[in-house]
Protein backbone atom coordinates (compact mmCIF):
# COMPACT_ATOMS: atom_id res chain seq x y z
CA UNK A 1 0.00 0.00 0.00
CA UNK A 2 1.24 3.26 -0.89
CA UNK A 3 2.48 5.13 2.23
CA UNK A 4 0.48 8.44 3.00
CA UNK A 5 2.15 12.17 3.66
CA UNK A 6 1.68 13.88 6.99
CA UNK A 7 -0.37 16.44 5.69
CA UNK A 8 -2.84 13.84 4.31
CA UNK A 9 -3.05 11.89 7.26
CA UNK A 10 -3.80 14.53 9.29
CA UNK A 11 -6.52 16.07 7.28
CA UNK A 12 -8.18 12.28 7.46
CA UNK A 13 -8.23 12.83 11.55
CA UNK A 14 -10.37 15.28 12.38
CA UNK A 15 -10.74 14.53 16.41
CA UNK A 16 -8.92 16.65 17.39
CA UNK A 17 -8.48 15.84 21.27
CA UNK A 18 -8.21 17.87 24.57
CA UNK A 19 -4.62 16.88 25.04
CA UNK A 20 -3.61 18.78 21.83
CA UNK A 21 -5.52 22.10 22.91
CA UNK A 22 -4.44 21.96 26.21
CA UNK A 23 -0.63 21.33 25.15
CA UNK A 24 -1.55 24.76 22.10
CA UNK A 25 -2.60 26.70 24.41
CA UNK A 26 -0.24 26.57 27.51
CA UNK A 27 2.85 26.55 24.78
CA UNK A 28 1.69 29.76 24.12
CA UNK A 29 1.74 30.97 27.06
CA UNK A 30 5.11 32.80 25.91
CA UNK A 31 2.81 35.49 23.64
CA UNK A 32 1.14 36.74 26.87
CA UNK A 33 4.64 38.42 28.94
CA UNK A 34 5.56 39.53 25.11
CA UNK A 35 2.30 41.46 24.69
CA UNK A 36 1.77 42.30 28.40
CA UNK A 37 5.65 43.61 28.49
CA UNK A 38 5.15 46.18 24.91
CA UNK A 39 1.61 46.71 26.38
CA UNK A 40 3.01 48.11 29.92
CA UNK A 41 5.79 49.88 28.06
CA UNK A 42 3.79 52.44 26.45
CA UNK A 43 1.61 53.20 29.38
CA UNK A 44 4.72 53.61 32.28
CA UNK A 45 6.82 55.90 30.72
CA UNK A 46 4.15 58.68 31.23
CA UNK A 47 3.20 57.57 34.92
CA UNK A 48 4.03 60.26 37.45
CA UNK A 49 6.06 57.29 39.41
CA UNK A 50 8.08 56.21 36.63
CA UNK A 51 8.90 59.80 36.14
CA UNK A 52 9.65 60.01 39.86
CA UNK A 53 12.11 57.88 40.23
CA UNK A 54 13.91 58.71 36.51
CA UNK A 55 13.39 62.25 36.15
CA UNK A 56 12.32 64.48 39.01
CA UNK A 57 16.02 64.86 40.71
CA UNK A 58 18.18 63.70 38.00
CA UNK A 59 17.25 65.62 35.19
CA UNK A 60 14.73 68.19 36.69
CA UNK A 61 11.88 68.99 39.20
CA UNK A 62 8.37 68.35 38.61
CA UNK A 63 7.01 71.30 36.13
CA UNK A 64 9.66 70.15 33.88
CA UNK A 65 9.40 66.09 34.05
CA UNK A 66 5.98 67.01 33.14
CA UNK A 67 6.54 68.76 30.04
CA UNK A 68 5.33 66.94 26.69
CA UNK A 69 7.85 64.91 25.18
CA UNK A 70 9.57 67.03 22.99
CA UNK A 71 10.94 69.65 25.14
CA UNK A 72 11.72 67.11 27.99
CA UNK A 73 15.44 67.40 29.60
CA UNK A 74 18.14 65.55 26.44
CA UNK A 75 19.40 62.85 28.68
CA UNK A 76 16.09 61.93 30.14
CA UNK A 77 14.61 61.65 26.76
CA UNK A 78 18.01 59.11 26.02
CA UNK A 79 16.83 57.14 28.75
CA UNK A 80 13.45 56.70 27.46
CA UNK A 81 14.94 55.97 23.82
CA UNK A 82 17.03 53.04 24.84
CA UNK A 83 14.46 51.84 27.62
CA UNK A 84 12.39 50.83 24.64
CA UNK A 85 15.28 50.54 22.26
CA UNK A 86 17.54 47.62 24.47
CA UNK A 87 14.50 45.60 25.04
CA UNK A 88 14.19 45.44 21.00
CA UNK A 89 18.19 44.79 20.50
CA UNK A 90 17.40 41.99 22.81
CA UNK A 91 14.59 40.44 21.42
CA UNK A 92 16.92 40.46 18.34
CA UNK A 93 19.40 38.68 19.84
CA UNK A 94 17.24 36.13 21.31
CA UNK A 95 15.50 35.44 18.31
CA UNK A 96 18.30 35.39 15.82
CA UNK A 97 21.06 33.64 17.70
CA UNK A 98 20.01 31.64 21.04
CA UNK A 99 16.63 30.20 20.21
CA UNK A 100 17.58 27.59 17.36
CA UNK A 101 20.66 26.30 18.97
CA UNK A 102 18.43 25.84 21.89
CA UNK A 103 15.65 24.38 20.08
CA UNK A 104 17.61 21.81 17.79
CA UNK A 105 19.73 20.49 20.45
CA UNK A 106 17.42 20.23 23.93
CA UNK A 107 14.19 20.65 22.68
CA UNK A 108 11.38 22.58 21.62
CA UNK A 109 9.79 22.30 25.82
CA UNK A 110 13.85 23.77 26.57
CA UNK A 111 13.46 26.77 24.51
CA UNK A 112 9.80 27.92 25.74
CA UNK A 113 11.98 27.15 29.38
CA UNK A 114 14.77 29.53 28.44
CA UNK A 115 12.63 32.21 26.99
CA UNK A 116 10.69 32.21 30.11
CA UNK A 117 13.78 31.84 32.48
CA UNK A 118 15.33 35.31 30.40
CA UNK A 119 11.93 37.24 30.75
CA UNK A 120 12.01 36.71 34.99
CA UNK A 121 15.44 37.54 35.10
CA UNK A 122 15.42 40.60 33.31
CA UNK A 123 12.21 41.73 34.79
CA UNK A 124 13.43 41.42 37.90
CA UNK A 125 16.54 43.46 37.16
CA UNK A 126 14.00 46.17 35.77
CA UNK A 127 11.53 46.43 38.88
CA UNK A 128 13.63 45.83 42.23
CA UNK A 129 16.36 47.97 42.25
CA UNK A 130 15.39 51.31 43.41
CA UNK A 131 15.38 54.56 41.51
CA UNK A 132 17.34 57.59 42.14
CA UNK A 133 20.36 56.61 40.80
CA UNK A 134 22.10 56.96 37.36
CA UNK A 135 23.61 53.90 38.44
CA UNK A 136 20.62 51.78 38.70
CA UNK A 137 19.61 53.04 35.54
CA UNK A 138 22.52 51.04 33.44
CA UNK A 139 21.78 48.07 35.67
CA UNK A 140 17.85 48.58 34.64
CA UNK A 141 18.92 48.96 31.04
CA UNK A 142 20.88 46.04 31.22
CA UNK A 143 17.57 44.01 32.34
CA UNK A 144 15.78 45.49 29.28
CA UNK A 145 17.90 43.67 27.09
CA UNK A 146 17.74 40.29 29.02
CA UNK A 147 13.96 40.48 28.90
CA UNK A 148 13.94 41.30 25.47
CA UNK A 149 16.14 38.49 24.84
CA UNK A 150 13.14 36.09 26.82
CA UNK A 151 10.82 37.27 24.38
CA UNK A 152 12.99 37.04 21.63
CA UNK A 153 13.13 33.30 22.32
CA UNK A 154 9.60 33.49 22.68
CA UNK A 155 8.91 34.72 19.50
CA UNK A 156 10.64 31.79 18.19
CA UNK A 157 9.72 28.97 19.45
CA UNK A 158 5.37 28.97 19.87
CA UNK A 159 5.13 29.19 16.67
CA UNK A 160 7.82 26.58 15.85
CA UNK A 161 5.98 23.97 18.60
CA UNK A 162 2.11 25.01 17.86
CA UNK A 163 2.90 24.28 13.82
CA UNK A 164 5.29 20.77 14.71
CA UNK A 165 1.83 19.45 16.78
CA UNK A 166 -0.98 20.81 15.57
CA UNK A 167 -2.89 18.79 12.80
CA UNK A 168 -2.87 20.54 9.21
CA UNK A 169 -7.00 21.21 9.33
CA UNK A 170 -6.27 23.16 12.74
CA UNK A 171 -2.82 24.71 12.47
CA UNK A 172 -3.87 28.42 11.60
CA UNK A 173 -6.19 28.01 14.36
CA UNK A 174 -4.37 26.68 17.38
CA UNK A 175 -1.19 28.05 15.82
CA UNK A 176 -2.66 31.74 16.11
CA UNK A 177 -3.49 30.62 19.97
CA UNK A 178 0.26 33.12 20.41
CA UNK A 179 -1.46 36.02 19.26
CA UNK A 180 -4.41 35.30 21.00
CA UNK A 181 -2.20 35.39 24.17
CA UNK A 182 0.15 38.38 23.19
CA UNK A 183 -2.87 40.59 22.25
CA UNK A 184 -4.32 39.82 25.44
CA UNK A 185 -1.87 40.48 27.92
CA UNK A 186 -1.12 43.50 25.91
CA UNK A 187 -4.83 44.83 26.66
CA UNK A 188 -4.53 43.75 30.41
CA UNK A 189 -0.97 45.59 30.53
CA UNK A 190 -3.07 48.46 29.79
CA UNK A 191 -6.05 47.61 32.19
CA UNK A 192 -3.31 47.40 34.80
CA UNK A 193 -1.49 50.35 34.18
CA UNK A 194 -4.92 52.47 34.03
CA UNK A 195 -5.64 51.04 37.21
CA UNK A 196 -2.36 51.89 38.99
CA UNK A 197 -1.88 54.62 37.10
CA UNK A 198 -1.73 57.05 40.08
CA UNK A 199 -0.03 54.95 42.38
CA UNK A 200 3.64 55.62 43.53
CA UNK A 201 4.78 52.51 42.85
CA UNK A 202 2.75 51.90 39.99
CA UNK A 203 5.37 51.33 37.16
CA UNK A 204 7.07 49.12 39.13
CA UNK A 205 3.55 47.07 39.97
CA UNK A 206 2.58 47.04 36.33
CA UNK A 207 5.73 45.24 35.08
CA UNK A 208 5.98 42.99 38.20
CA UNK A 209 2.40 41.36 38.01
CA UNK A 210 3.36 39.55 34.64
CA UNK A 211 6.08 37.17 36.63
CA UNK A 212 3.41 34.89 37.22
CA UNK A 213 3.26 33.72 33.63
CA UNK A 214 7.09 32.82 33.19
CA UNK A 215 7.14 31.27 36.79
CA UNK A 216 3.80 29.09 35.21
CA UNK A 217 5.73 28.14 31.79
CA UNK A 218 8.93 27.14 33.66
CA UNK A 219 7.06 24.67 36.49
CA UNK A 220 4.51 23.33 33.48
CA UNK A 221 6.12 23.07 30.15
CA UNK A 222 7.76 19.98 30.53
CA UNK A 223 4.35 18.43 31.55
CA UNK A 224 3.19 18.89 28.28
CA UNK A 225 4.15 16.42 25.39
CA UNK A 226 7.61 17.44 22.75
CA UNK A 227 6.44 17.55 19.37
CA UNK A 228 7.03 14.25 17.72
CA UNK A 229 9.06 15.48 14.69
CA UNK A 230 12.04 16.43 17.20
CA UNK A 231 11.99 13.51 19.03
CA UNK A 232 11.91 10.96 15.83
CA UNK A 233 14.99 13.24 14.43
CA UNK A 234 16.96 13.28 17.39
CA UNK A 235 15.85 10.55 20.21
CA UNK A 236 14.20 7.80 18.63
CA UNK A 237 11.43 6.69 17.15
CA UNK A 238 9.31 4.93 20.27
CA UNK A 239 9.98 7.80 22.40
CA UNK A 240 8.38 10.19 18.89
CA UNK A 241 5.70 7.21 19.02
CA UNK A 242 4.91 7.84 22.79
CA UNK A 243 4.14 11.45 22.19
CA UNK A 244 2.65 11.50 19.42
CA UNK A 245 -0.06 8.97 21.11
CA UNK A 246 -0.41 11.55 24.06
CA UNK A 247 -1.18 14.36 21.68
CA UNK A 248 -4.01 12.61 19.68
CA UNK A 249 -4.75 10.60 22.23
CA UNK A 250 -5.50 7.32 20.50
CA UNK A 251 -2.64 4.16 20.53
CA UNK A 252 -3.50 3.90 16.68
CA UNK A 253 -1.02 6.51 15.49
CA UNK A 254 1.30 3.93 12.83
CA UNK A 255 0.03 5.76 10.08
CA UNK A 256 0.98 8.87 11.33
CA UNK A 257 4.34 8.36 12.45
CA UNK A 258 5.36 6.35 9.60
CA UNK A 259 4.66 9.79 7.31
CA UNK A 260 7.14 11.42 9.77
CA UNK A 261 9.28 9.15 8.84
CA UNK A 262 8.80 9.47 5.39
CA UNK A 263 8.86 13.08 5.76
CA UNK A 264 12.19 13.29 7.28
CA UNK A 265 13.61 10.81 5.50
CA UNK A 266 12.82 12.62 2.31
CA UNK A 267 14.44 16.20 3.96
CA UNK A 268 17.37 14.51 4.32
CA UNK A 269 20.13 15.58 6.69
CA UNK A 270 20.23 18.83 8.74
CA UNK A 271 20.95 21.83 6.27
CA UNK A 272 23.46 24.28 7.64
CA UNK A 273 23.18 27.93 7.67
CA UNK A 274 25.54 28.16 5.04
CA UNK A 275 23.60 25.84 2.94
CA UNK A 276 20.45 27.44 4.19
CA UNK A 277 21.64 30.84 2.08
CA UNK A 278 23.05 28.76 -0.66
CA UNK A 279 20.06 26.62 -1.36
CA UNK A 280 17.92 27.99 -4.37
CA UNK A 281 14.53 26.82 -3.07
CA UNK A 282 15.21 27.20 0.61
CA UNK A 283 16.82 31.02 -0.40
CA UNK A 284 13.17 31.90 -2.22
CA UNK A 285 11.44 30.71 1.44
CA UNK A 286 13.72 32.46 3.36
CA UNK A 287 13.47 35.32 1.49
CA UNK A 288 9.05 35.12 1.69
CA UNK A 289 9.36 34.44 5.49
CA UNK A 290 11.36 37.80 6.19
CA UNK A 291 9.76 39.89 3.43
CA UNK A 292 6.79 39.03 5.81
CA UNK A 293 8.32 40.13 8.80
CA UNK A 294 10.13 43.23 7.37
CA UNK A 295 6.40 43.98 6.25
CA UNK A 296 4.60 43.34 8.99
CA UNK A 297 6.51 45.70 11.05
CA UNK A 298 6.50 48.47 8.36
CA UNK A 299 3.60 48.73 9.10
CA UNK A 300 4.57 50.57 12.56
CA UNK A 301 2.06 48.49 14.35
CA UNK A 302 4.72 48.13 17.58
CA UNK A 303 5.79 51.88 17.46
CA UNK A 304 1.90 52.71 18.24
CA UNK A 305 1.79 50.25 21.04
CA UNK A 306 5.19 51.25 22.56
CA UNK A 307 5.53 55.20 22.08
CA UNK A 308 1.47 55.38 21.93
CA UNK A 309 0.84 56.52 25.44
CA UNK A 310 3.72 59.42 24.33
CA UNK A 311 1.70 60.31 21.26
CA UNK A 312 -1.33 60.24 22.07
CA UNK A 313 -0.31 61.81 25.59
CA UNK A 314 0.82 64.88 23.17
CA UNK A 315 -1.98 64.64 20.34
CA UNK A 316 -5.15 64.47 22.71
CA UNK A 317 -3.94 64.27 26.62
CA UNK A 318 -5.19 60.63 26.96
CA UNK A 319 -2.15 58.79 26.65
CA UNK A 320 -3.00 55.71 29.07
CA UNK A 321 -6.80 55.33 28.12
CA UNK A 322 -6.00 55.68 24.20
CA UNK A 323 -3.53 52.71 24.71
CA UNK A 324 -6.61 51.13 26.40
CA UNK A 325 -8.79 51.64 23.20
CA UNK A 326 -6.43 50.28 21.27
CA UNK A 327 -5.11 47.06 22.63
CA UNK A 328 -9.03 46.22 23.49
CA UNK A 329 -9.80 46.68 19.97
CA UNK A 330 -6.81 44.33 18.88
CA UNK A 331 -7.78 41.91 21.47
CA UNK A 332 -11.27 41.86 20.09
CA UNK A 333 -10.02 41.87 16.38
CA UNK A 334 -7.93 38.77 16.84
CA UNK A 335 -10.72 36.49 17.91
CA UNK A 336 -12.12 36.21 14.14
CA UNK A 337 -8.51 35.64 12.57
CA UNK A 338 -8.32 32.84 14.48
CA UNK A 339 -11.12 31.31 12.43
CA UNK A 340 -11.37 33.04 9.46
CA UNK A 341 -7.50 32.13 8.97
CA UNK A 342 -8.18 28.26 7.85
CA UNK A 343 -11.03 29.59 6.33
CA UNK A 344 -10.45 32.55 3.92
CA UNK A 345 -6.96 31.59 3.37
CA UNK A 346 -3.53 33.03 4.71
CA UNK A 347 -2.94 35.33 1.16
CA UNK A 348 -6.53 36.74 1.21
CA UNK A 349 -6.53 38.47 4.71
CA UNK A 350 -3.12 39.47 3.88
CA UNK A 351 -4.08 41.38 0.86
CA UNK A 352 -8.20 42.75 1.61
CA UNK A 353 -7.40 43.43 4.77
CA UNK A 354 -4.12 45.07 4.45
CA UNK A 355 -6.04 47.63 2.19
CA UNK A 356 -8.17 48.44 5.18
CA UNK A 357 -5.11 48.66 7.09
CA UNK A 358 -3.83 51.66 4.45
CA UNK A 359 -6.83 53.78 4.52
CA UNK A 360 -6.78 54.10 8.38
CA UNK A 361 -2.66 55.20 8.32
CA UNK A 362 -3.69 57.56 5.54
CA UNK A 363 -6.63 59.47 6.88
CA UNK A 364 -4.87 59.69 10.69
CA UNK A 365 -1.69 61.01 9.06
CA UNK A 366 -4.07 63.34 6.86
CA UNK A 367 -5.77 64.58 10.10
CA UNK A 368 -2.49 64.95 11.43
CA UNK A 369 -0.71 67.18 8.66
CA UNK A 370 -4.19 69.17 8.58
CA UNK A 371 -5.47 69.65 12.42
CA UNK A 372 -2.47 69.98 14.34
CA UNK A 373 0.77 72.25 14.03
CA UNK A 374 4.20 71.57 15.56
CA UNK A 375 5.69 75.13 16.99
CA UNK A 376 8.70 75.67 19.07
CA UNK A 377 9.02 76.44 22.97
CA UNK A 378 12.01 78.03 24.30
CA UNK A 379 12.24 76.61 28.43
CA UNK A 380 14.56 79.22 29.80
CA UNK A 381 17.82 81.09 28.15
CA UNK A 382 20.13 77.66 28.53
CA UNK A 383 18.32 75.17 26.92
CA UNK A 384 17.31 75.35 23.20
CA UNK A 385 14.18 75.59 21.72
CA UNK A 386 12.34 72.25 21.29
CA UNK A 387 9.34 70.89 19.46
CA UNK A 388 6.29 70.10 20.70
CA UNK A 389 2.52 69.00 18.86
CA UNK A 390 -0.08 71.37 19.52
CA UNK A 391 -3.78 69.73 18.33
CA UNK A 392 -7.44 70.50 17.91
CA UNK A 393 -9.50 68.10 20.10
CA UNK A 394 -11.70 66.98 17.20
CA UNK A 395 -8.14 66.42 15.40
CA UNK A 396 -6.72 64.01 17.95
CA UNK A 397 -10.24 62.05 18.05
CA UNK A 398 -10.09 61.44 14.26
CA UNK A 399 -6.31 60.30 14.80
CA UNK A 400 -7.53 57.84 17.75
CA UNK A 401 -10.29 56.96 15.53
CA UNK A 402 -8.46 55.87 12.37
CA UNK A 403 -5.80 54.13 14.56
CA UNK A 404 -8.21 52.18 16.08
CA UNK A 405 -9.47 50.91 12.52
CA UNK A 406 -6.06 50.45 11.55
CA UNK A 407 -5.24 48.07 14.40
CA UNK A 408 -8.63 46.32 13.88
CA UNK A 409 -7.96 45.41 10.31
CA UNK A 410 -4.24 44.77 11.20
CA UNK A 411 -5.01 42.64 14.05
CA UNK A 412 -7.32 40.20 11.70
CA UNK A 413 -5.03 39.87 8.74
CA UNK A 414 -1.30 40.40 9.39
CA UNK A 415 -1.15 40.24 13.72
CA UNK A 416 -1.88 36.80 13.05
CA UNK A 417 -0.43 35.28 9.47
CA UNK A 418 2.80 36.05 9.22
CA UNK A 419 3.82 33.69 12.49
CA UNK A 420 1.68 31.20 11.38
CA UNK A 421 3.30 31.38 7.64
CA UNK A 422 6.29 31.81 8.72
CA UNK A 423 6.41 28.62 10.52
CA UNK A 424 4.59 26.22 7.92
CA UNK A 425 6.83 26.81 4.80
CA UNK A 426 9.87 25.17 6.23
CA UNK A 427 11.06 21.57 6.19
CA UNK A 428 12.13 20.13 9.75
CA UNK A 429 15.74 19.75 8.64
CA UNK A 430 15.77 23.38 8.24
CA UNK A 431 13.05 24.47 10.21
CA UNK A 432 14.68 26.19 13.33
CA UNK A 433 17.42 27.59 11.55
CA UNK A 434 15.22 29.67 8.65
CA UNK A 435 12.63 30.76 11.74
CA UNK A 436 15.26 31.82 13.94
CA UNK A 437 16.44 34.66 11.03
CA UNK A 438 12.98 35.29 9.89
CA UNK A 439 12.01 36.21 13.26
CA UNK A 440 15.31 37.81 13.91
CA UNK A 441 14.73 40.36 10.82
CA UNK A 442 11.11 40.91 12.50
CA UNK A 443 13.05 42.15 15.79
CA UNK A 444 15.72 43.70 13.58
CA UNK A 445 13.40 45.87 12.06
CA UNK A 446 12.02 46.98 15.07
CA UNK A 447 15.08 48.44 16.35
CA UNK A 448 15.49 50.00 13.16
CA UNK A 449 12.59 51.98 13.70
CA UNK A 450 13.37 53.23 16.96
CA UNK A 451 16.61 54.60 15.67
CA UNK A 452 14.81 56.08 12.58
Amino acid sequence: MEKMSIESVREADQDTNKRLVESEAFSSLGGWFSGYDQGVTGGVVVMSSFKKDFCIGLYGNASVCDLPVGTLPSDYRRFLVLYTLLYNVGCFIGAAFISSSVAEKFGRRAIIFTASFLFLIGTSMVIFPPGGSKKIMILILIGRIVEGTGVGCSSFACPLYASEIAPTHLRGMLSGFMQMTIVTGLFLANVVNFLLRNHKWGWRLSNGIILIVPITIMIGIFFCPETPRWLFKKKSRELAEKSLKRIRKTTNVTVELDAIADAIQGEGNQISIKELLTTKKMLQRLGIAIGMHVLNQGTGINPIFTYGGIIYESVLGKGIVSLLILSGINLLSTIPALFLIDRLGRRKLLIFFGLGMVVGHLVAATVFATGCNIVKTIINDTTPSEEIVNCKTSSGILMLVFTVIFVAFYAISWGVVVFVDVAEIFPLNVRAKAISIATGSNWFMVSYAYWV
